[in-house]
């Protein structure tokens, strides 16, 4: 029994039949799986490797322009040499599962490239499990031409599998040679604070003002929709598969744009002050901190605190951002900034015992104000601190 029956066969004896799924009642009728891929827009090509299915599309996106900004800290590692936007490859996979591992096959692989005007997307359908190495040889093929691979979530998930796909089939792994850039990375650090999650979905929508239709497929029942087609040969929901992979390949892309904007108001150089809101002034002094360029950082968080809500509109009343505003701004010498930074916090209702030992400190040893230093050091709970404050106001 070759591998195609067996999957099919362990499909229908574990799972329930799902009320939605192309496979009905009457699973005896079938279909030509080949005239059922052609029907739905794909190609069938050949290769050295053997046989394998492509479709593609064209999308009006803006190509990144050059020079690109410095994407130090925006993801973890960089190429050598400086990045060409026709040298980066946009990657995502629909898969059987998410557990990942051996037993997960990716059925569909999309990639993305910019092109003149804007960005091509090929998408490489299995129409069959013993079909796999013909389709990883045609993504190695195609990959060799790029330089960097970027992926959302790709890191922990979409690579690993493409290379363990690759080992269990002896080849190299497709995207093995590219610096890999993953899109989860920056949208955590810029986007974070202000948005309830960083799911790709939510980001397309909030960040990037695309909204997806209502024909798009939930995830979960992606894996199903292969397996539909491996047992009747009919397409079922897989032309929504087709289109979901194409939304999401888009969505990177357009994410990416977002990314380096963001990058290019902390080149180095720039003046970010004035051309940013609260919470974007707040992500990028951190990325800035993490890039230990002092000047930029603070400059960012100047124009966060600067901009942020008072009382309850929730800048000040955020101790994260309290938090990081303090340690970065300290560094400048403004103290006069630092304590309405600090005292803005408290009035916010943030009695903290760290925002009070702060407070503590910088009345101590900045502004030279011993009762308000006291003050702040008996609501942080600071002994010691209390009792050399109170020595040396008897001292003075």
């Amino acid at each position: 029994m070759d591998l195609k029956k067996r999957l099919a066969q362990l499909d229908r004896l574990s799972r329930r039949p799902d009320p939605h799924s192309a496979v009905g009642a009457d699973t005896a009728v079938s279909a030509d799986p080949m005239e059922t891929l052609r029907n739905i827009g794909l190609e069938e090509q050949s290769g050295s490797r053997g046989t394998f299915w492509t479709r593609s599309h064209f999308d009006t996106l803006p190509v990144p322009e050059l020079p690109f900004p410095s994407l130090l800290e925006f993801f973890s590692s960089l190429p050598e040499s400086a990045p060409d936007p026709g040298k980066i490859l946009f990657m995502d996979t629909e898969t059987t599962g998410l557990a990942g591992g051996t037993g997960t096959i990716p059925f569909l692989v999309g990639v993305s490239w910019w092109v003149a005007d804007g960005l091509h997307t090929r998408q490489y359908f299995l129409s069959d499990p013993g079909h796999e190495a013909a389709l990883l040889g045609e993504l190695a093929d195609l990959a060799a031409a790029f330089q960097m691979v970027v992926t959302f979530n790709g890191a922990s998930y979409d690579l690993p599998l493409m290379r363990t796909r690759a080992r269990l089939n002896r080849l190299e792994d497709p995207f093995g040679s590219l610096v890999g850039w993953d899109l989860l990375v920056p949208s955590r650090r810029l986007w974070g604070n202000r948005l309830d999650n960083c799911r790709q979905q939510t980001l397309e929508k909030e960040i990037c003002r695309l909204e997806r239709d209502v024909d798009d497929i939930e995830g979960s029942r992606i894996p199903q929709t292969w397996f539909d087609f491996l047992a009747t040969g009919r397409p079922g929901l897989l032309p929504s598969v087709l289109i979901h992979n194409h939304r999401d390949m888009l969505g990177m892309g357009s994410l990416f744009l977002r990314v380096i904007e963001a990058a290019r108001l902390v080149d180095p150089g720039s003046n970010p002050a004035s051309e940013m809101n609260w919470l974007d002034g707040w992500a990028l002094g951190r990325i800035c901190e993490r890039r230990r360029d002092t000047d930029l950082s603070i400059a960012c968080l100047k124009s966060a605190a600067a901009k942020a809500p008072r009382q309850n509109g929730g800048g000040l009343g955020n101790a994260r951002f309290l938090g990081d505003a303090v340690r970065v701004l300290k560094r400048g010498g403004d103290w006069a900034l630092v304590e309405e930074i600090i005292t803005g916090g408290l009035a916010a209702g943030i009695e903290a015992a760290w925002l009070h030992r702060e407070a503590a400190i910088l009345y101590e040893h900045r502004l030279a104000d011993l009762p308000k230093a006291l003050d702040h050091a008996l609501k942080s709970g600071e002994d010691h601190r209390v009792a050399r404050i109170r020595k040396m106001m008897v001292n003075k």
